[in-house]
């Protein structure tokens, strides 16, 4: 217990630590830049801007960003890279916010740049985050941020939590092993990502294996359980371990913009699930956020646009765009820009091809792609589609409202039959250059997955969602993830 203690303040100091030198690193990045960059343009500052004096004398800001991390409950609660982004957000908001204020009391602004801790409020939100991810897997390598963790279910629901856990490793929870009531499990070891777990024993075991095996956190990942059994394991459970999670059964409901309400009278508890897509606000938010972004990027992709519009009139007779017909917000068709990427006769030479190459049909059946050799892509028009730079010119149709950044695909009309399903969700809303389906596997995905992703992100919007898949989109065209 002496250990475990010391480990659990070894690892708050170190967090600290890690924050304390974010925002010296930060304002670091803020002084240089204000000092040698926007002087270029705005007036120059003093030389007391570089001492270490100034440095010195606002030593107490990062004791408020530290108290504003812990009051967040960030050196306690364990999130994923993406949520703990946007709660230091958040933190370091209210900071600068709070220093804004008592400089403006005290009246010192002559003294420092408000520029510069406007730029201190951007360094920080964006490096805070990424010290914190590298930071923590220094830690897991030296077992100070990792946590045991014994799971509760050896069956697939179980297998799909340890290979999210695994997925996101800033966590830190490591899995010692399962426990199942399958005694045709008991003593093999699981794969799961290339790593073997072991299924130790029985269930009701679990008090004797949570003490064997230094476990922090037990994870309960037995779905099939009525409410009656989930409620008395999780109780029993609870006496012993530090820390339970439960895993009920909930898929297909929407639950990231939930809140949770309790009733404690009736010893209830209720999940509000919101549709943010639905407030006339966020829509306008949203909208609102487009443009800018397009606006300001328009710049620099009128170059680009040239260019590639150039290299396609030299490699195959026909226009440099084509417009398509798609399937807009409430099912209304709209005209698609896009960059050429096939030949004029395209149409034609996909009959012959399936002739010849029936198995290919049915691959284009599937998942309305061809994986492999397409007879009908020109040669700039194959590096077009890997590096999805053919979808560009859809920036002239987010500037005229017709798509988003980011949303569900625009459905071509004949693809009608197979999306009705899901098209009084999907459809709801604007579709998108880039979407979830693009960073979630592109075209190694089913047809009918990229609706069920569609369908999600519409349920779950939120616009730091959106500012996920915008940065995430990036990496995957870069890696060309399920390009064809």
């Amino acid at each position: 217990m002496r250990l475990k203690a010391i480990k659990f303040i070894l690892r708050i100091v170190l967090l600290v630590g890690l924050d304390v030198g974010a925002y010296y690193l930060a304002l670091s990045a803020s002084v240089f830049t204000r000092a040698n960059i926007f002087s270029l343009f705005y007036r120059p500052v003093s030389p007391f801007f570089y001492s270490f004096n100034y440095f010195a004398s606002i030593w107490w800001i990062p004791l408020i960003f530290v108290f504003v991390v812990w009051f967040e409950k960030l050196y306690r609660i364990r999130y994923t890279f993406w949520e703990e982004s946007k709660v230091i957000l958040k933190a370091t908001a209210i900071t600068i916010l709070f220093v804004f204020f008592l400089f403006s009391v005290r009246r010192v602004f002559g003294e420092v740049s408000r520029l510069t801790f406007l730029l201190l409020w951007f360094y920080l939100a964006v490096l805070t985050p990424v010290v914190r991810y590298f930071g923590k897997k220094l830690l897991n390598k030296i077992g100070i941020w990792t946590e045991n963790v014994l799971v509760l279910g050896a069956g697939e629901t179980a297998l799909n939590l340890v290979k999210g856990l695994y997925y996101q490793p800033e966590l830190g929870y490591h899995v010692i092993g399962f426990l199942d009531d399958d005694k045709k499990k008991a003593g093999l070891e699981i794969e799961v990502d290339n790593r073997k777990i072991k299924v130790f024993g029985a269930i009701k075991n679990f008090n004797k294996f949570i003490n064997m095996l230094d476990v922090s956190t037990v994870m309960i990942a037995l779905p099939h359980l009525s409410r009656e059994e989930q409620a008395k394991l999780t109780m029993q459970v609870q006496k012993v371990a530090k820390s339970v999670m439960l895993m009920p059964d909930l898929s297909g409901i929407a639950l990231v913009n939930t809140e949770l309400h309790y009733l404690f009278m009736q010893k209830i508890f209720l999940l509000k699930i919101n549709n943010n897509l639905l407030s006339g606000v966020n829509q306008f938010v949203k909208k609102v956020f487009d443009i800018f972004v397009s606006i300001l990027i328009l710049p620099l992709l009128l170059p680009i646009l040239a260019v590639f519009g150039v290299m396609i009139r030299l490699d195959s007779p026909g226009p440099i765009f084509i417009i398509q017909d798609r399937l807009g917000r409430k099912g209304k068709v709209f005209k698609c820009v896009k960059f050429r990427t096939m030949y004029q006769n395209a149409d034609r030479m996909l009959e012959g091809y399936f002739k010849k190459n029936p198995e290919a049909k049915e691959e284009w059946k599937k998942y309305k792609k061809l994986k492999g050799f397409d007879p009908r892509v020109t040669k700039i028009g194959n590096f077009l589609r890997k590096t999805s730079l053919d979808e560009l010119p859809q920036i002239f149709n987010v500037l005229k409202g017709d798509m988003c950044l980011v949303g569900p695909r625009p459905y071509l009309p004949r693809e009608w039959e197979e999306v009705k399903d899901f098209a009084d969700m999907i459809l709801l809303v604007t579709p998108g250059i880039t979407g979830l389906w693009q960073i979630s596997g592109r075209n190694d995905l089913l047809f009918e997955e990229r609706m069920k992703l569609d369908t999600w992100y519409v349920q779950n919007w939120s616009l730091w969602l959106d500012f996920m898949i915008l940065f995430k989109t990036a990496g995957v065209l870069i890696k060309r993830e399920g390009a064809y």
